[in-house]
């Protein structure tokens, strides 16, 4: 009798053990499937936060634009391919810029087309150059798929002659280093 009990309980030992490891497993597959959904939207809402973001810094940027092309002092200056030659030779889309400015808006705002997507770790800078001085950084941008940009800046400096963009590896250099891609002079009257 005694030992027909102990195989009952032995039985029914081994059966709540198999049950007890089928449910573990079994959670552990929904918590795995959790886990990986819960993954899943945590890269969806950083990416909606980064899209909310582009939108809004595109709007704030148009707003800029708007503000200085209807400002009565507006000034511009184009900005050209720095290497014309090579380049159009290959009958390639150069690359172009403008720079509209308003001293009464307090604000600056750089267009740019035709710009080459930038490789991972590599922007672009914005730099006033002045007679004897070094080169001051005015802003750093990577273009959209497009090749497209619009960046507000600051005013240039009172002294600065000449305004250039460079293709930079992603380092916080304190002056140009990487090819100059477009270059444009700023007239005596727009810097004052």
């Amino acid at each position: 009798m005694g030992l027909a009990v102990a195989l009952a309980a032995l039985i029914v030992l081994a059966e709540f053990s198999r049950v007890l490891s089928y449910r573990t497993t079994n959670y552990l597959r929904q918590l795995h499937a959790m886990h990986q959904t819960v993954q899943q939207l945590k890269r969806r809402i950083v990416s909606v936060e980064r899209r909310s973001a582009t939108v809004a810094e595109r709007a704030s940027a148009d707003e800029t634009l708007k503000r200085i092309v209807a400002a009565s002092d507006l000034r511009t200056i184009k900005l050209t391919a720095a290497d014309r030659g090579k380049e159009a030779s290959a009958r390639v889309q150069l690359p172009s810029g403008t720079i509209a400015m308003s001293a009464a808006q307090r604000a600056a705002i750089l267009q740019v087309a035709g710009m080459n997507a930038a490789a991972k770790g590599t922007v672009y800078r914005v730099w006033w150059e002045e007679k004897r001085k070094p080169e001051t950084l005015a802003a750093e941008f990577i273009p959209d798929s497009e090749g497209k940009a619009t960046v507000p800046m600051p005013l240039p400096p009172q002294e600065a002659l000449t305004v250039t963009v460079t293709r930079e590896l992603g380092t916080d250099a304190p002056k140009p280093s990487g090819a100059t891609v477009l270059k444009g002079r700023i007239a005596p009257e727009a810097s004052r």
